[in-house]
């Protein structure tokens, strides 16, 4: 009898142990889950966010620091053609970073308030006046000589309806007839040479203004040193789109040394660099 009792109880004790472990095994088994642990690997998360320490492009940092660069074509900030051609400039800029084009107007009164001294081929800014005869000087063996430069509103009146009845003695409506014109001959109000810091200038034996004067030593020389006077080509070849003009090999305007310099060096047009620069 004793023996059957401690058998009993030694089948209870085995038992009880095998369905108390079971028990303490289904709680954790129906813990929930969030209690410090998360179905994600280590540093990373779901779309919308970073890994740790990486980034999509146009994403931010967790300190909040952009890190796409912006896009950039031979060292230099991609820039908008479009946003360059319709940049309307701010008001208050510097007097040789004037910009005229179809888009920026000759301000008013300008021409009663900008003193013009007479220089080769016509007349300039005083300020620009210079520079310009210095730049002549130099290229003399080249014998380059302005031949137009500052015109008045009255004189660009004139040159823009001459330009228009030409086009219209081609076969063009008025309206086709005046947006050829415009490439040739701004809209009175909407030229370089009413500011007089424009220059049509020729040289090596051609003064008519026209592209044949891109095969010149006078052009080639140019193109190196007008920089250094504060001069660019203001009419760039493939710049058309954004200048609204033909290329114009004949024709410089005067920026300053230093917008000079880089806006050559860079292959750009002034629409470009003061588009870019917010000028």
């Amino acid at each position: 009898m004793i023996v059957i009792l401690l058998l009993i109880g030694a089948a209870a004790l085995i038992l009880w142990g095998i369905f108390g472990r079971v028990e303490l095994g289904s709680d954790d088994v129906s813990r929930p889950t969030g209690s410090g642990t998360t179905s994600s690997t280590s540093g990373s998360t779901t779309e919308g966010s970073t890994t740790e320490g990486s980034t999509t492009e146009g994403s931010t940092t967790e300190e909040g620091t952009q890190t796409t660069a912006p896009s950039t074509t031979a060292g230099t900030t991609a820039l908008s053609p479009e946003g360059a051609k319709l940049y309307q400039q701010p008001a208050g800029a510097a007097w040789n970073l004037i910009l005229v084009n179809d888009y920026n107007a000759v301000p008013d009164g300008y021409e009663e308030t900008t003193t013009m001294v007479s220089v080769s081929g016509g007349q300039m800014d005083a300020r620009a006046a210079e520079a310009y005869q210095q730049m002549l000087a130099d290229g003399a063996a080249y014998d380059i000589r302005g031949v137009s430069l500052f015109r008045p509103q009255s004189l660009q009146e004139s040159l823009f309806a001459r330009e228009v009845e030409k086009w219209r003695g081609q076969g063009y409506g008025q309206e086709e007839a005046e947006q050829k014109a415009n490439t040739v001959v701004k809209r009175p109000g909407y030229s370089e040479h009413n500011t007089g810091l424009a220059a049509d200038v020729g040289g090596s034996g051609n003064y008519s203004l026209n592209q044949d004067f891109e095969n010149t030593e006078a052009y080639a020389w140019l193109i190196e040193h007008c920089a250094d006077y504060g001069f660019i080509l203001r009419f760039p070849k493939d710049k058309e789109d954004i200048t609204g003009v033909i290329f114009e090999p004949w024709h410089y305007r005067y920026v300053g040394v230093e917008a000079a310099q880089e806006i050559m060096s860079r292959g750009l047009c002034l629409e470009e660099y003061l588009y870019e620069k917010g000028l």
